[in-house]
């Protein structure tokens, strides 16, 4: 059986400082490397079972302790960030432990599935865009992320989410803006921010206060929009295990670390 276990080794000499990591979940593993102190580079490998998973893992380490690299005890999961195999797609091994802890159902690693966070066009590009920011800027401020992702990929104007009630949304039905159906719009900028809180936390474990606000407030209107009768693509039992999740990981992680 390929156990879940986890191994950090490194390798320093006059020439460089690099690190290397091997994670394991049932059949799959995942390899980590690069300059120590960076995020390093991912590639993610699926086996045909978790015998042939523990081999290969068994055969990679051997070969890393041939070549000079020693166990790197100070490695620390959580203050990792964790970004996706452009090949392989989403998976929990490419996701930050905490993502992994609160957010388990499967919709939240499918990038094909339309009723799926990621799965939407919205969605998914919202993921790729902050992965990319955060590998150049780890730190950057978050609150406008959404924004810039409508203009830049969809040249779509902005309209945060404001505790509209369901008949101000009803007013804006047959109305539209730059060409575009009002509602449709929203639409496209709920799903826009929600893809963005949750691809915070899953590369990082953290969520920024302001987005994290703004996530809640689009969740519920596109909870109106759907009792409008606009497809919205996720769908109601999805946006309530969103709900319900960010509500726990609020809880548990948010809340005790301001205690």
């Amino acid at each position: 059986m390929c156990r879940e276990m986890i191994r950090v080794m490194r390798l320093a000499d006059d020439k460089s400082d690099k690190f290397w990591r091997i994670e394991t979940l049932g059949s799959d593993f995942v390899i980590n490397w690069g300059k120590t102190g960076t995020s390093g580079r991912y590639e993610l490998k699926a086996c045909q079972d978790e015998d042939s998973c523990q081999r290969q893992v068994d055969e990679l380490i051997r070969v890393k302790i041939k070549k000079g690299y020693s166990d790197l005890t100070s490695f620390c999961p959580q203050g990792q960030y964790y970004y996706d195999d452009d090949t392989f797609g989403l998976h929990p091994l490419t996701s930050h432990p905490v993502f992994r802890k609160y957010f388990t159902d499967d919709f939240y690693y499918s990038s094909v599935t339309e009723s799926a966070p990621f799965g939407s066009d919205e969605g998914i590009d919202a993921l790729w865009e902050l992965s990319d920011l955060l590998r150049r800027r780890p730190h950057a401020e978050l609150v406008d992320f959404p924004q810039s992702v409508l203009m830049k990929l969809y040249q779509l104007p902005y309209f945060p989410p404001h505790d509209e009630t369901l008949d101000e949304l009803r007013e804006l039905e047959g109305k539209e803006h730059a060409g575009q159906p009002m509602l449709h719009v929203l639409r496209r900028t709920d799903r826009v921010i929600i893809a963005s809180a949750l691809a915070h936390i899953k590369i990082t474990g953290e969520l920024d206060s302001q987005l994290h606000e703004l996530a809640l407030r689009a969740i519920a209107r596109l909870s109106k929009l759907t009792e409008l009768g606009l497809p919205v693509r996720l769908t109601s039992d999805t946006l309530r295990a969103i709900t319900e999740d960010l509500s726990r990981y609020d809880r548990e992680v948010i809340r005790a670390k301001q205690a």
